[in-house]
């Protein structure tokens, strides 16, 4: 069935051009006129490869002198150039590197168009599940960009992938909503266009009275447009349907018409298809040699061009012939083949067909377990496809198009209607308003009056409200200029204040390191003396408590450090800052048992203050490990994670399977101070530190669950640098 318009074959069209029985000089001189038509058909054939050659070498070159947004013109033009040329292997070799460049620029239009162009190129290559994935990861920057000639293109590019994915339900309903959309554009190409995608979703799903009604409306729309040129086509799918339906004189009828239409300059792909389509005619009408040759000659063309699934499609029916002369081993042959390019290619379409048909030959050749194992592949994959969801989405599908219609149909009956009643209302005000308009003007000349003396009482009125409210006016502006001296008082005494307690933390901070350092030497040098065991025990806690309040004043004096110091920007290499953050934690001591995992995107690279990203790195690392879960039945794990996201930040996470948070507020775990459980031994310091440096560097961090019920802490952080040391309302958790 056709969905697309195949290129001309330019040697096709130079043959079937040429008409040798009007050329009376052949009758003359024999000779004379063979060779005058062997010389104009070879300079002929120069003349349409060189160019072509020539545009192509001048592409190439142009390509080596072109720096990125010009290179990438260049390599739309060449990808072009090969698809016109019929080269569509390397038309997509060529839109892959475009589009690898689109995404270094960082262009979503370039993206957008690079991405339309592989889902097309790759349906025309049959490859229809990597057209789709491809067309969804762009169809949703089309549409957040506004691109709406790339997003309609995109639609009906992926209602065509999921059509050859037996999805046709997603693909009659896409192609509904590009059809709504070309009908407000008016485009009568697009419109026959959509109609003929919705005619083969109705033939793939065996409503075939349903297609031909689709292909007959876009046939009646293609005879009034004179510039839609692929009405054969449409002819062509639908004497398919009519072979279907068992009505082979009249699928052969539509066929002659499409092949007296097409003069033979229709190309490789309008043959392959048509002389499939012949040959099924000739199939239903009990000619089984016509149709073998036919269905031969369609797969050797497809074999030529590379079409998987027309070669798929011959094949099968090839089997369908050869069980007709009870050729076993040429029908299983062909059926093998079959099944191994429809399975390769995800034709489940073709593919139900082919197991069917496996069944069917075993059971002919009383193999009745094969024949039953196949029986069964058919109906599991035929329910899977053929499900009852599906007939109820392709119900609720096409009711609501319906409704569409209909609403139309009833809105512009409606403007009509209402149009007359207005105007009927319109009249009928005018002549009240008339009679009215006549009793106004004998009364305005009393009324003026009246009006003229009111006025004059009202503007010595305004003239006295007027000169009171500029004395209030004055009066607030003394008070507001007085508040204004107040507030910057205020801001000032509040600065000193700030000022003081940084300074205060920093200076107490060091004074109490000094004699906390000489506490430490001393329970050190006591520990090595004393041998009696409850001092020892009595010493070792009184070190491990000097030791915490070291590490609790060494967070202090980061966290003055973090509000007080400048961002010195540079590149981040964060596998480095991770493997020395992971080296540090295994001199303090890793738990047993305990996996730490990572995946860094070896691509990432951004532009901050590498201090401050180590900072929220070895806090997050040290909060996971430090709250790991010590069952024995429980394999603890850190993973830790650094991607870069597509809004223009990096996002650090960092997932453990420890003891979990349970505080249902997440907000107040980055506040300083505050204890989410009794092992943090630094009294609630380290996330509030995670969150004043992220603020720092413009970034913003968050705490969830996941499904697997672990912990995840994450952390943003932006490409480039915040332009000041503030920290952004909206990252602010």
């Amino acid at each position: 069935m056709f969905n697309c318009k195949p290129k001309l074959d330019p040697l096709n069209t130079i043959f079937f051009r040429i008409n040798f029985s009007k050329l009376h000089v052949y009758e003359i001189f024999p000779c004379l006129t063979k060779t005058f038509i062997f010389i104009t058909l070879f300079v002929f054939c120069c003349l349409n490869s060189f160019p072509q050659s020539s545009k192509i070498d001048s592409l190439k070159n142009q390509l080596e002198a072109s720096h990125e947004v010009s290179k990438y013109d260049v390599l739309i033009a060449l990808m072009q150039e090969y698809y016109r040329q019929n080269e569509i292997n390397k038309s997509l070799e060529v839109c892959n590197a475009a589009r690898a460049l689109a995404f270094e620029i960082g262009d979503s239009a370039k993206i957008v168009r690079c991405g339309r162009n592989q889902g097309q190129i790759l349906n025309r290559l049959e490859r229809a599940k990597e057209a789709s994935e491809t067309l969804l990861s762009v169809l949703p920057i089309a549409k957040r960009n506004g691109f709406l000639n790339d997003y309609k293109s995109i639609l009906n590019n992926l209602g065509i992938a999921y059509t050859f994915q037996a999805k046709y339900d997603q693909a009659l309903k896409i192609h509904f909503e590009t059809l709504v959309l070309r009908e407000k554009d008016k485009d009568n190409v697009e419109i026959i266009n959509s109609l003929n995608n919705i005619g083969l979703v109705y033939f793939k799903l065996k409503n075939y009275n349903e297609a031909i009604a689709y292909y007959a409306k876009a046939i009646a729309l293609a005879k009034e447009s004179p510039h839609y040129e692929d009405e054969e086509r449409i002819l062509i799918n639908i004497a398919l349907c009519y072979n279907q339906l068992n009505q082979f004189k009249e699928a052969e009828k539509y066929f002659d018409e499409a092949f007296e239409k097409c003069k033979g300059q229709c190309g490789k792909q309008f043959e392959i298809e048509g002389k499939f389509g012949l040959g099924l005619a000739y199939f239903g009408l009990e000619q089984y040699e016509k149709a073998e040759i036919l269905f031969k000659q369609s797969l050797a063309t497809s074999r030529e061009i590379k079409n998987r699934r027309f070669q798929a499609e011959n094949l099968l029916h090839l089997g369908r012939t050869f069980i007709k002369y009870q050729q076993w081993e040429e029908t299983i042959n062909a059926l093998n083949e079959c099944e191994r390019i429809s399975r390769e290619e995800q034709y489940n379409d073709v593919l139900i067909n082919c197991l069917h048909e496996f069944s069917n030959v075993y059971n002919l050749q009383l193999d009745f377990q094969n024949a039953s194992y196949y029986q069964a592949k058919y109906i599991h994959l035929k329910d899977s496809i053929y499900s009852e969801q599906l007939i109820s989405n392709i119900a609720k599908i096409q009711t609501q198009y319906a409704e569409r219609e209909n609403i139309k149909t009833i809105a512009s009956k409606d403007v009509v209607i209402k149009q007359q009643r207005d105007l009927n209302v319109a009249i009928a005000v005018i002549a009240i308003l008339a009679g009215l308009l006549i009793l106004v003007l004998q009364r305005s000349n009393r009324v003026s009056k009246q009006v003229n003396a009111q006025l004059s009482e009202a503007k010595t009125t305004i003239q006295e409200q007027n000169k009171l409210l500029e004395i209030k006016n004055k009066d607030l502006d003394r008070e507001v200029e007085k508040k204004t001296i107040d507030l910057e008082r205020v801001n000032l005494s509040l600065k000193q204040v700030n000022d003081e307690l940084d300074n205060f933390i920093y200076k107490t901070s060091h004074d109490i390191r000094g004699p906390l350092a000489s506490l430490k030497g001393m329970c050190n040098v006591a520990l090595m003396d004393v041998t009696d065991p409850i001092a020892l025990d009595y010493l070792k806690k009184l070190d491990a408590t000097a030791e915490r309040l070291n590490s609790i004043l060494t967070r202090l004096l980061i966290i003055n450090q973090i509000n007080n110091s400048k961002l010195s920007v540079s590149r981040v290499d964060f596998a480095r800052i991770i493997d020395d953050v992971l080296l540090l934690e295994k001199k303090r001591g890793l738990p047993p048992k305990l996996e730490i995992r990572k995946n860094i995107d070896p691509n990432i690279s951004i532009q901050s203050d590498k201090e401050l990203v180590r900072i929220v790195l070895e806090n997050l690392i040290d909060n996971a490990i430090k709250f790991f879960n010590d069952a024995e039945q429980i394999n603890s794990f850190v993973e830790i994670h650094i991607t870069l996201e597509q809004d223009g930040f990096v996002k650090v996470r960092v997932v453990d399977n420890g003891i979990g948070i349970s505080e249902s507020n997440p907000g107040k775990l980055f506040q300083m101070f505050f204890r989410a459980s009794e092992r943090s031994e630094i009294g609630g310091i380290g996330l509030y530190i995670v969150k004043t440096a992220t603020a720092k560097i413009g970034g913003k961090v968050g705490l969830l669950t996941t499904p697997e019920g672990y912990t995840e802490f994450f952390v943003l952080l932006p490409i480039h640098p915040p332009q000041s040391n503030d920290w952004p309302e909206k990252a602010v958790i």
